[in-house]
């Protein structure tokens, strides 16, 4: 090797892991998120009848997660980057515990998306691209493969690479929390500083799941699966129900008895017990009680993952 490429492997190996690893994980996720979107973008323009960039975006993430477990060159990473992406196969006991604890999260996740924005300013989601004007079947293969794309990128740059890093070198309630904030800031150019909750306690549960289990699968799966179902809402801004949350305006607005009363009055349990739909109450105490389902699931999860991992 170079004198200058000793050099700079000599100035990067003597960077902190705090620094070493969001930046890796940044080039992955910018890697990645290219080929993703390199297809969807052309798909608006080019055949936009027909939803083609779907599996072309398939073969794109299968071939970038083939690289990321280890696959390719230069040899001298493989073992790292096998390291960085975790287990690649599960036991189905896991699977089975993995699979309840990533639906509970998912019900805990979404019902504070939907509250969120009645306890602080929020603006409603949006997308770089309206779709809205293409063919219903276009939409569906520019929502599944950004949602599958999303799902597999976003995961091996930071439950992988960057969660995994701060694991061996920090232990894993830093490496949780640091992970949740640059989870968030990968989202800053679509979202601001009032979505950090949200980010944070999806990466949060996502990393415990992939902690626990040890493996990206699970929680590229509840990433995906999140992704899809909330992404047509996005496009569409239906169900009106569900828009309406997304939509709305901190209930604490003009309300006379400050923003504690006027959050806890909203989400008062007799809310419940009246005629008419009470919806923010409804998912507030959905997140409630998921959340509390949520805790149980992660702690039967982690019983499991012992357990499988003694046999």
């Amino acid at each position: 090797m170079r004198p200058l490429g000793k050099s700079l492997l000599s100035i990067w190996g003597a960077l902190p892991v705090l620094v070493r690893a969001p930046i890796l994980a940044f080039v992955v996720l910018d890697v990645g998120s290219t080929c993703a979107a390199v297809p969807l973008f052309v798909n608006t323009k080019i055949l936009t009848e027909i939803p083609w960039s779907l599996p072309l975006t398939l073969l794109l993430m299968w071939l970038f997660w083939l690289y990321a477990i280890g696959r390719g060159q230069p040899a001298a990473t493989r073992e790292y980057r096998a390291r960085m992406t975790r287990r690649k196969t599960l036991a189905a006991p896991v699977w089975r515990g993995a699979l309840l604890a990533i639906m509970v999260c998912l019900i805990a996740t979404w019902s504070l998306r939907l509250i969120l924005p009645s306890i602080e300013p929020v603006d409603p989601p949006h997308l770089a691209i309206d779709v809205r004007a293409y063919p219903v079947a276009t939409v569906i293969g520019l929502t599944l493969a950004l949602a599958i794309s999303a799902g597999i990128v976003e995961e091996v740059a930071f439950r992988g690479y960057l969660q995994k890093s701060l694991e061996e070198a920090y232990g894993i309630v830093p490496a949780l929390l640091v992970t949740g904030v640059a989870f968030w800031f990968a989202h800053a150019d679509k979202v601001t500083l009032s979505h950090l909750p949200f980010h944070v306690a999806v990466s949060i549960l996502l990393g415990t799941v992939t902690y626990l289990t040890r493996s990206l699968l699970p929680a590229i799966i509840a990433h995906a699966l999140g992704d899809a179902l909330l992404l047509p809402a996005y496009v569409y801004q239906r169900p009106a129900a569900l828009w309406s949350l997304l939509s709305a305006r901190p209930v604490f607005e003009g309300h006379a008895t400050g923003s504690l009363g006027a959050i806890l009055s909203a989400f008062r349990p007799a809310l419940l017990l009246e005629p008419g739909t009470h919806l923010l109450a409804v998912a507030g105490w959905v997140l409630i009680v998921s959340s509390i389902v949520a805790v149980l699931a992660l702690r039967h999860l982690a019983r499991v993952a012992v357990t499988a991992g003694a046999c």
